[in-house]
């Protein structure tokens, strides 16, 4: 945990954080505007998402506190979102990607892509992109991706069955997913300065939220026989924990270094040397973009 004298100050800072308004996300948003950021949190459904801020705002004093409505599935969702952050706020400070998605089942997302890799690789992608514009004005900036140690659970080749085709498997799919994700974080480190945007990744630790309580021991056949003990953990971490913890890491100067993986403490983890080939992590980047400029629904205008 940040000791309030060693913050990064969010006074006045500006943060979005996507999939603010539940879980691992919401807490996160609290503690930064405990903190003095203006926040934006976005979500799926208005009513949830406006009382979401309302809280926020009660709890915290900070009236700066606004809920923003998105599709995170779609590129052209996040590409709407990242207009109506542009609408809502001159700049931005901060970024944290927190919203992702694990499902029981296979889906397709309105582009025609397997949603768990729509919602935890090329959505982040999308909207990281689309803002990455406003993050360099207002440098030093910073953009903090969440993820899941569950990537390193992905031991095939990142690039294959992308979609889930041949064998759909919930949370392997979700492994799959995060790597994706994480592979593209390092790409995006490797070519901005740090002193312009520091770009992170954080695994926040296990913690009991809508999406965890929803898996059972098929979501993760690898950890079948570890799974009633897992299911314990879970159950007895607070997703305050968890959102504290990425909070702290977005206000402290630990943050200001790039190109990062973090777990439970401000200590980087050094990441396997297949995480780290830089081929490796422009080839993410690369099928970003493709997936991007192949989706229906991208706008080209956006």
């Amino acid at each position: 945990m940040v000791m309030q004298s060693d913050k990064w100050s969010m006074q006045g800072r500006t943060v979005l954080v996507t999939g603010g308004t539940g879980g691992i996300g919401y807490q996160t948003a609290r503690f930064l505007a405990r903190w003095g950021a203006q926040v934006l949190i976005t979500g799926r459904e208005a009513a949830s998402g406006e009382q979401a801020a309302a809280a926020i705002r009660r709890e915290s004093g900070q009236e700066l506190v606004r809920f923003l409505q998105a599709d995170h599935a779609t590129v052209g969702g996040n590409q709407r979102l990242a207009d109506q952050v542009r609408t809502a706020v001159p700049g931005l400070d901060v970024l944290v990607n927190n919203v992702g998605g694990l499902y029981q089942t296979r889906w397709e997302t309105a582009d025609g892509y397997e949603a768990t890799l729509a919602m935890n690789f090329l959505g982040p992608f999308t909207l990281t992109s689309e803002l990455l514009p406003l993050l360099q004005a207002n440098a030093p900036a910073r953009c903090l991706n969440v993820v899941s140690a569950a990537f390193k659970m992905w031991k095939p080749d990142p690039f294959q069955d992308l979609q889930s085709i041949e064998r759909y498997v919930s949370g392997n799919a979700y492994e799959h997913a995060k790597l994706l994700n994480v592979l593209f974080t390092l790409e995006l480190a490797r070519r901005l300065p740090a002193e312009q945007v520091a770009v992170n990744l954080v695994h926040p630790g296990l913690s009991w939220t809508q999406m965890t309580q929803s898996m059972t021991s098929q979501t993760m056949p690898a950890l079948r026989l570890v799974w009633p003990l897992l299911r314990l953990l879970q159950r007895h971490r607070s997703p305050e924990t968890a959102g504290r913890r990425v909070a702290s890491l977005v206000a402290s100067p630990q943050a200001a270094i790039t190109g990062q993986y973090f777990e439970r403490n401000p200590t980087p983890r050094r990441l396997p040397a297949r995480h780290r080939d830089p081929m490796v992590q422009q080839r993410a980047w690369e099928l970003g973009r493709q997936l991007v400029a192949e989706a229906p629904t991208y706008s080209r205008a956006g």
